[in-house]
């Protein structure tokens, strides 16, 4: 089963990424709220996953390769997440 820890990790990575593009900030706030989530035992629900999966994807879309991998494998970690928790779409 994947978690948000898994993600968050992904996330991480992408932070640790170099050349610095300021980006950083927003990952960091999108990996802090993961953290919360997964420490608190919360799951996401439809909308959060898909407002996340949509944010990781603009800054993919704009950041170099290095980085945009570690982000692409997060996308692929959430779809897993979400396609593992059914019930949680109709909450």
């Amino acid at each position: 089963m994947r978690t948000l820890r898994e993600v968050n990790r992904r996330l991480i990575d992408a932070i640790e990424e170099p050349p610095d593009t300021g980006e950083e900030p927003r990952l960091d706030r999108l990996a802090a709220t993961l953290w919360d989530r997964e420490r608190n035992g919360d799951t996401l629900d439809p909308g959060s996953l898909c407002r996340l999966r949509h944010a990781l994807r603009d800054i993919a879309e704009t950041t170099h390769e290095d980085r945009a991998r570690h982000l692409e494998r997060a996308r692929d970690l959430l779809a897993e997440y979400a396609a593992e928790r059914p019930n949680d779409r109709h909450t």
